[in-house]
């Protein structure tokens, strides 16, 4: 009864409050605002009333970002901010009835070791050469932290947490079919980012994000995430079978089209494990039956750059020099590394030491200031073998909960869960090698839910 007056009075708060923007919005003749306002705000008093729906959403348009910003297209604060300010806003209102969820959440070692890393982030932009880029950067870092201690406080059911990898799986199989309708009607249907199109090959072939604002190369490392979940789950779940079906096979496909090297390989590697696991299993004869002639089938639907593209991985193919250009940034990294041990060179400010001309004679250098493409040395960079320390503690965390939950799953359930959860991960750091993904909410989704898995793998969740 109490929760329920409590409701009526903040819907009624927040009603009055937003009556009084609209009509204050309409007098200063912004009539777009006075009518977007109202759908903004029952929005947010929904997403604060329930704020893991509000972590689905977020989830839903990590990668489907381009979608999101059509979406949120009239508003002047960006999708992600609103949703993470309700979600945010919903945990601090229920705080109190759900203190034991908080409590137990924060006692997480990955939630110990992000706020470590929180610190040792500060200290390394004190030290940094250009602290209005490492400001920047960790205004990015830190709405990303946000969210993962957002999914650390409210994915805890077992429920919520297969709820959380349908949902990465169904969006990779959204961003697939945009990808797939991008490359054969030589459109770009939703991204609108320069990142996402203006990318294109070697060979002239003009790449496609998908849902996605990241560049191509990025937004398939998103899409394989979804991808091995779907294939996992096809496997051991015996609910959804053609859900995870076509979200395997098209964002397989999706994957091919992306024309992304490392998430090619990723895949392969993975695969390959994934085959020695099920190598006993009563489907997997059939299953490599019918994907070799699937693979036959749409080879013609293949453009013939493609694998001139993955040739050139082992040296062959067309004389693509981005190759030698990634090579370059990982001899820089090291040297910074060399250089800055403790703290690193600042949150951000690889691109700042990229363009010093003590780097001029490297291959592939530019005048413009670039990311390392390699998360695993750019963390050790920026923020020092310190700062390193504590994000790999979260990272083995999450992969000695995900086996630990694989060996010893309270149910058949879990067992799954924890099975698809911790494959999609190993792809995930394993793509990260060749792409600089610590800005990437994929990133911090991930360690989110590797800090969630141990909750539930108990007898009494239900």
């Amino acid at each position: 009864m109490k929760a329920s007056w409590w409701q009526v009075g903040l819907g009624a708060g927040a009603g009055l409050y937003g009556a009084m923007m609209v009509m204050a919005f309409a007098t200063l003749n912004h009539p777009e605002l006075a009518i977007a306002l109202p759908i903004v705000a029952v929005i947010g008093l929904i997403f604060a009333m329930n704020p893991f729906f509000a972590v689905c959403c977020l989830l839903f348009f990590a990668q489907l970002d381009g979608v999101q910003d059509k979406i949120f297209a009239p508003s002047p604060v960006g999708g992600f901010k609103l949703m993470a300010a309700g979600a945010t806003f919903g945990v601090i209102v229920t705080a109190f009835q759900n203190r034991g969820m908080v409590k137990d959440g924060l006692s997480q070692p990955i939630a110990v070791m992000g706020l470590l890393f929180g610190v040792s982030m500060g200290v390394s932009a004190l030290g940094a050469d250009a602290k209005y880029m490492a400001m920047n950067s960790m205004r990015r870092l830190f709405s990303m932290i946000i969210f993962m201690y957002l999914l650390i406080f409210l994915v805890t059911t077992r429920e919520r947490f297969e709820k959380a990898l349908m949902i990465l799986a169904a969006t990779s199989l959204i961003s697939g079919v945009i990808l797939i309708l991008d490359v054969k009607l030589g459109l770009t249907l939703v991204s609108t980012s320069d990142a996402a199109t203006t990318a294109r090959t070697a060979e002239g072939f003009e790449r496609s994000s998908g849902g996605s604002q990241y560049n191509p190369t990025t937004a398939a490392t998103m899409m394989l995430t979804g991808v091995i979940i779907a294939l996992v789950m096809l496997v051991e779940q015996e609910t959804h079978k053609r859900f995870y079906l076509a979200a395997a096979g098209i964002g397989t496909l999706a994957l091919v089209f992306s024309f992304a090297r490392s998430s090619f390989l990723v895949y392969s590697i993975t695969a390959l494990f994934l085959f020695y696991r099920y190598r006993h299993h009563r489907l997997i004869i059939p299953a490599m039956v019918i994907g070799s002639l699937i693979g036959v089938v749409m080879l013609p639907f293949v453009p013939a750059s493609y694998f001139d593209r993955i040739a050139s991985i082992f040296g062959g193919g067309g004389g693509d020099w981005t190759l030698g250009r990634r090579m370059t940034y990982n001899v820089i990294g090291v040297d910074l590394l060399t250089k800055h041990p403790l703290f690193g060179v600042g949150p951000g400010n690889f691109k700042a030491h990229f363009v010093d001309s003590g780097y001029r004679y490297l291959p592939g250098r530019t005048m413009y200031g670039r990311q390392l493409h390699n998360m695993h040395l750019s963390i050790m960079v920026e923020y020092g073998l310190i700062g390193a320390t504590f994000f790999y503690g979260m990272v083995f965390s999450a992969f000695r909960g995900a086996f630990r939950a694989m060996r010893a799953p309270v149910d058949a359930r879990i067992g799954v869960l924890a099975t698809a959860y911790f494959y999609a991960l190993l792809a995930y750091m394993l793509v990260s090698v060749f792409v600089p993904n610590e800005y990437n909410k994929y990133t911090w989704i991930m360690l989110g839910l590797g800090a969630a898995l141990p909750r539930i793998n108990k007898k009494d969740v239900a």
